[in-house]
């Protein structure tokens, strides 16, 4: 019976999941569009380098590609290495203040939505 209610739990849980996986998908996109779409208004166009947007939108889509597997850890190590990227580049004046700010925003949407996939933590008897 415990194996059966828990099936059933899982089951009914995964459609929630799955849309709460896209939704986490769309967060991201969304920060991926502010670095490659240049008819988006909020547009991110202040880069010293480009190879540093480049290399945020590779973060990006790993995540994005973790996040689809299923590897929510390993998804959250991407969106936070973003974050401490831009945050880097704004400190080193490769990457304006505002723009930083537009875009450590956005990716805090995409990591507070990534952090309600994780698993709870077991709690003590």
């Amino acid at each position: 019976m415990g194996l059966t209610l828990s099936l059933l739990l899982w089951v009914t849980a995964s459609p929630a999941q799955a849309e709460t996986v896209e939704k986490c998908q769309a967060e991201i996109a969304q920060v991926n569009s502010l670095l490659s779409d240049r008819d988006n208004p909020d547009y991110v166009d202040s880069f010293a380098n480009e190879k540093d947007r480049t290399g945020l939108i590779g973060k990006l889509d790993s995540a994005s590609t973790k996040l689809a597997r299923g590897k929510t850890d390993d998804a959250l190590v991407n969106l936070t290495s973003f974050r401490d990227k831009v945050s880097d580049l704004a400190a080193q004046d490769k990457l304006d203040d505002a723009d930083a700010e537009v875009l450590n925003r956005e990716i805090n949407d995409a990591i507070a939505c990534v952090e309600t996939l994780q698993a709870p933590a077991p709690t003590a008897a």
